[in-house]
């Protein structure tokens, strides 16, 4: 956030001071909620220090609480809940909000505290400073090994960001304007680098309003003092708390990006107000943010896995591939016991015919001379008992650990089908259920919430066709939406998508379609004649005990396609 937008942003805040912080939360890391009450009524004054997000508004969006509260959450839970705003200040129209706050102390008596919010890209922050101005605490610590310059680390006495050579616009007067406007560089250069608050887009958009050019040596005099004009009218409506918001639309009228002011711009609306628009551009932003954020620590997650399952199913492979060992030892045992009347004591070895040869051969055995010839044969038994456990264990884990991996798999797939929070929140549940997410302390119980819903398609003759996104949409789709003689596809031996055909005798090209489409949303999908599996919905069961998604069928036919992103594109949605 720009300084000139945070103070067009401020403007709207000032109903705020007075009033008395109700509520503390702290939904991400670097995300701070106060709910404040006041006499014209409630609002959520939002605190974002997220590097590309960075902002102070009034916000109409509700935030969930974490699990558990941060500490930073539960230090400002502790010392200004109950408290009130007292002011908010902006020092030199610059990225920084000063919100000072009034509340009880430990001790019971009145007590004066700061929150600083800088916005300053990826060195954003929130810090939280006491009555000596030392700081407390912040989101975001900065050591002596990160910063020689500046720390901001508990303890340490509050300094502003270092100020830079510039003037603040609102006490301008036209002059100062019109020098700024003399230099031989760009106008919105000039103007960034004589005043605060204003980024290169901003000063372009700002000044868009009164000429087109760009380079200030271009500028007659007359232009120059029409523009400083412009200029000190538009601060001086800033200073007595005058806005006029607008924001720019991309080519699906998505909302981008916010102006204190009207944009030379066809590809622009007004709002009614600064909350109003940045509630427009960051609904769908942090959302989706958020949903990154997830998706790359359960990537994490399920890669680790991934690679423990790797790692266990090599080790399972050497045990399994010691068979012709473990044969050998039954061998000795029984070719000892059938030669029990060669024994001579202190035999080191004996040679004795192999008759399960062909054709028979003589091998040698190695003994233990401190032992008799059949205790020689029950250790060898007794060796082979344990190794042949050792072989059959190995072996059941080596298939239960492909059943995990190719599960793994499957849920790293899904996150890229991922597109909205309740589809990720199935895959974040699920994790969980198996043990692949650790449960919070003190975690309450999760509310029930709807099932999200999986692609629809229709194909070239109409047929509704379902893709699942998701191991829950999976059984949801194969036990629940689609009956005993609906067609039932997936791509074979791999993970993906099941895929339902609402036909019970869909045609050649709609069992085509189904089978790209099955093919397309698996881990196959950039593969040529990929196999895919399909049969109707009563010959597929699912295992007792068996994962969300895994499923059996014994009776099917296999078509080969090869998907195509273009082609998928080109069917219509339902």
């Amino acid at each position: 956030m720009e300084g000139l937008n945070l103070n067009a942003s401020l403007i709207e805040m000032q109903k705020l001071i007075g009033g008395k912080i109700d509520k503390v939360q702290q939904p991400q890391k670097d995300v701070i909620v106060l709910h404040v009450h006041t006499s014209g009524g409630n609002f959520r004054l939002l605190l974002s220090a997220i590097p590309d997000s960075a902002r102070v508004q009034i916000t109409e969006r509700k935030y969930e609480n974490p699990q558990e509260a941060p500490n930073f959450c539960m230090l400002l839970r502790k010392r200004i809940s109950g408290g009130k705003i007292t002011g908010l200040a902006q020092p030199n129209l610059d990225r920084i909000l000063l919100i000072s706050l009034e509340a009880r102390n430990e001790l019971g008596d009145i007590d004066n505290y700061t929150l600083a919010v800088e916005l300053m890209g990826r060195y954003s922050n929130i810090i939280f400073i006491d009555s000596s101005n030392k700081i407390t605490d912040c989101t975001r610590r900065v050591g002596a090994d990160m910063s020689s310059v500046r720390q901001l680390v508990p303890g340490v006495v509050y300094n502003m960001p270092p100020t830079q050579d510039k003037k603040d616009p609102r006490r301008a007067e036209k002059e100062d304007f019109i020098k700024a406007l003399e230099s031989n560089t760009k106008i919105n250069s000039a103007l960034v680098d004589s005043f605060f608050g204003l980024s290169p887009d901003m000063a372009k958009r700002l000044v868009s309003n009164v000429t087109d050019k760009r380079d200030a040596m271009e500028l007659t005099q007359k232009e120059r003092e029409n523009i400083a004009s412009y200029l000190f009218d538009f601060y001086t409506n800033l200073k007595n708390g005058q806005a006029d918001p607008h924001v720019l639309l991309d080519e699906n009228s998505n909302a981008i990006k916010i102006y204190p002011f009207k944009i030379a711009d066809t590809n622009s609306k007004s709002v009614e107000s600064m909350q109003a628009g940045l509630d427009l551009i960051y609904a769908s932003k942090d959302v989706r943010q958020q949903m990154d954020r997830m998706s790359l620590s359960y990537r994490r997650i399920i890669k680790n896995n991934i690679e423990r399952c790797e790692r266990k199913m090599a080790m399972f492979a050497q045990t399994l591939n010691t068979s012709d060992d473990i044969e050998k030892l039954r061998l000795c045992g029984e070719l000892l016991t059938a030669n029990l009347h060669l024994a001579r004591s202190g035999m080191k070895s004996i040679e004795v015919m192999n008759y399960y040869m062909d054709p028979p051969q003589i091998i040698r055995i190695p003994l233990d001379e401190a032992c008799s010839l059949s205790v020689n044969a029950q250790r060898y038994y007794k060796q082979y008992r344990k190794a042949k456990i050792a072989y059959d264990m190995a072996e059941e884990r080596m298939n239960e650990t492909k059943v995990e991996l190719e599960y793994l798999e499957g849920v790293l797939l899904y996150l890229d089908n991922v597109t909205n929070t309740a589809e990720m929140l199935e895959i974040r549940d699920e994790l969980a259920l198996y043990g692949y997410l650790k449960e919070q302390k003190n975690q309450k119980k999760a509310k029930p919430r709807s099932a999200s819903e999986p692609m629809k398609y229709l194909s070239s003759d109409g047929t509704l066709i379902y893709v699942g996104k998701n191991n829950k949409q999976n059984d949801n789709l194969t036990f629940g939406i689609a009956n005993s003689e609906d067609f039932w596809l997936h791509v074979k031996n791999a993970p993906g998508s099941h895929v339902i055909i609402k036909s019970a005798n869909p045609e050649k090209q709609t069992l085509y379609e189904a089978a790209l489409l099955a093919a397309y949303y698996s881990s196959l999908r950039g593969g040529a004649n990929v196999p895919v599996d399909y049969t109707q919905r009563k010959h597929v069961k699912k295992p007792s005990g068996a994962k969300a998604g895994m499923v059996i069928y014994l009776k099917n036919n296999t078509a080969y396609v090869t998907p195509s992103e273009q082609f998928v594109n080109s069917l219509n949605r339902a």
